[in-house]
């Protein structure tokens, strides 16, 4: 586990993944309500190079943020009763074109990713525990050198 002190720490740990996620990888975000998700990808779109502003697409299911490095993918499957529902909204091209999919409350078993991140809300209000799974072979070295990169504290 890696403990993020504060939302500063948090710009960091997406900074430091940012340009470490392959092209086309998709990132499966998981935690509970209130947990920093989309805090998170706020932070992944600007260390991406987007500057305007991004929210939770809970009630659009998905969100695309145009980035110099290509298109970042934000897609909320919270109030999907199934996944399928994503692909008559055109999700497969959308991912297709995207540098980067992320996915909150995905599930492994129903999208194919590179790697799941969990973030768990720490005892103080800013502070939040992260884990991260490697879903994707080349997941496991990253996963490795995150946890060299941010000790747990």
């Amino acid at each position: 586990m890696i403990r993020l002190a504060d939302e500063t720490a948090t710009e960091r740990l997406a900074g430091w993944l940012a340009p470490r996620l392959p092209p086309g990888a998709v990132l499966l975000l998981q935690g509970p309500m209130g947990a920093g998700k989309t805090t998170f990808v706020r932070h992944l779109a600007r260390a991406l190079g987007f500057s305007g502003r991004v929210t939770s697409p809970t009630y659009t299911l998905m969100h695309t943020y145009p980035t110099p490095a290509g298109p970042l993918l934000h897609v909320d499957v919270y109030r999907l009763p199934e996944a399928e529902a994503l692909h008559e909204l055109g999700y497969e091209d959308a991912a297709a074109a995207a540098r980067l999919t992320v996915i909150e409350w995905g599930e492994p078993e129903v999208f194919e990713g590179f790697a799941l991140l969990r973030l768990e809300p720490g005892e103080r209000p800013e502070e939040r525990w992260v884990s991260w799974t490697a879903l994707a072979p080349a997941a496991r070295d990253l996963g490795e050198a995150l946890a060299r990169a941010f000790t747990a504290g």
